[in-house]
């Protein structure tokens, strides 16, 4: 009798498309190529990267690994924290805080039955703020809901509530904040000459009297100001904001203004009054968060070109290395120093993940992080020698790119895994190639740090426009 069992699979694959045959392996160790989901001879697992877009849907990335031991460098546990950690697009939800009411209350005297009138105003809405700081690289520790604190109410002895504490929502440099599409800022605030607070039991009382029906009156002149006023502060540029270098917290969402209290209306006509106003509405926005690094330089090119590889050889960085596609998953940033001693000649180089033909149409990684590179100065094109075509290459990513994203930069080609035996012929095409574009090519080995390494860092120096 055959025990047919299934076949048992974490939990922590639980949400994950995965695909398994148990009834083949590979049982050699050697390098495995990238291999289609369609293969069932491997043992594959298909992991799901989703991203939010503009539009607020989502779509789905898929990445397969060969899941053979030994395969990866790095431990999978840092694996993991390390790419999940990295953000560049947040969509966070932003309120500002309410307003406190004002209060009704009168002076308690020995001797008097009811004194003044006492009521303090309530304090101010607490505001959000968005600062760029220096030293932060990911948006992943903004949270997706961030409500400042309202305002609190007003007591006796004209005593004023306090303020609501406000948010400041720290961002790394390079951060561009956005209304999120169909969003439209605006406060849930009473009709105007409306929001009053009544002392318990007088409210048909206030309403019937005409000192009150005059108030009202004016309340309505005073609240339609105070809608202008907010109408002009709420206002959020169409184009966002571009938080391009750290600075002073800037204001995002206004927190709404405090009520008064009753001492306020205190007149000859009015000797007691028995109401007070409410505070006015706090305010909501729905923003996108975009991360756009900000690098000298752009690396670019094929995955497995050796982009990674390059950056570890000429700078401090530590990216992710190993020998399948899609390698780098989270773009990193590499510092150059031009001299050992000092560090007042220095420039960075972003590495974003490779691209494949077809990127624009959302194959591979798509070209989510090619906004990392729309801030730099000038473009790196790394590409192999070990490619059957280099020139081919190089047409890809020039394609994928777009003119608009190299309109105005300087770009450099570097011809990687140069030591390989048969790429003298390969070489020269593709220096023929950027020639005719008046670019500049450079061959390097960047597995063995030789003189090629140094006479690059300064040919990116240049190109970066720190040396001329």
């Amino acid at each position: 009798m055959i025990n047919m069992t299934k076949p048992r699979i974490s939990r922590f694959l639980a949400f994950q498309r995965v695909s398994l045959d148990i009834t083949h392996y590979r049982s050699n160790t050697t390098p495995l190529s990238p291999t289609l989901i369609s293969d069932l001879s491997l043992r594959l697992t298909t992991y799901e990267q989703k991203r939010f877009i503009q539009d607020e849907s989502f779509y789905t990335h898929n990445i397969t690994l060969e899941k053979v031991p030994g395969r990866n460098s790095t431990p999978y546990k840092s694996r993991k924290k390390a790419d999940s950690n990295f953000t560049d697009i947040m969509v966070v939800k932003l309120s500002s805080g309410a307003g406190g009411d004002g209060n009704v209350s009168f002076l308690r005297e020995s001797g008097r039955a009811k004194g003044p009138p006492d009521g303090g105003d309530g304090g101010d809405g607490g505001s959000v703020y968005v600062q760029p700081v220096e030293g932060e690289t990911s948006l992943h520790k903004i949270r997706k809901r961030v409500v400042a604190e309202s305002g609190r109410g007003g007591s006796s002895s004209q005593m004023n509530g306090r303020n609501g504490n406000d948010m400041i929502i720290k961002v790394p440099v390079g951060t561009h904040i956005t209304l999120s599409p169909g969003c439209v800022l605006g406060r849930e605030n009473a009709p105007p000459g409306e929001g009053w607070v009544h002392l318990n039991g007088f409210k048909e009382f206030n309403l019937e009297r005409d000192f009150f029906k005059d108030l009202k009156k004016r309340k309505v002149l005073d609240d339609r100001a105070q809608e202008r006023i907010e109408l002009i502060q709420d206002s959020f540029p169409p184009d966002g904001i571009d938080l391009a270098r750290p600075g002073p917290p800037v204001l995002l969402l206004k927190g709404g203004r405090g009520g008064l209290g009753n001492r306020h209306f205190h007149t000859s006509d009015i000797r007691n009054p028995r109401f007070a106003t409410k505070g006015r509405a706090g305010l909501s926005g729905v923003f996108r968060f975009e991360l756009k690094l900000l690098a000298n330089l752009g690396l670019v090119g094929l995955p497995n070109a050796g982009k990674s590889t390059l950056l570890r050889a000429i700078s401090n960085a530590r990216p992710r290395i190993g020998h399948w596609q899609f390698t780098t998953l989270t773009p990193s940033v590499g510092t150059i120093s031009l001299d050992v001693a000092t560090t007042d000649r220095t420039f960075t180089v972003a590495d974003i993940p490779g691209i494949i033909a077809g990127a624009n149409l959302n194959r591979g990684m798509g070209t989510d992080f090619l906004r990392h590179i729309e801030r730099a100065g000038g473009l790196v094109f790394v590409i192999g020698l070990d490619s059957e075509s280099p020139v081919a290459d190089l047409r890809v990513l020039m394609n994928e790119l777009g003119p608009d994203r190299m309109d105005g930069k300087r770009i450099l080609v570097v011809a990687t895994k140069a030591d390989l035996p048969h790429t003298k012929v390969k070489y020269d095409s593709l220096v023929e190639f950027t020639t005719q574009r008046s670019w500049k090519t450079i061959p390097v080995c960047a597995i063995r740090k030789s003189k090629d390494i140094e006479i690059l860092i300064r040919v990116m120096a240049e190109t970066a426009g720190i040396l001329k």
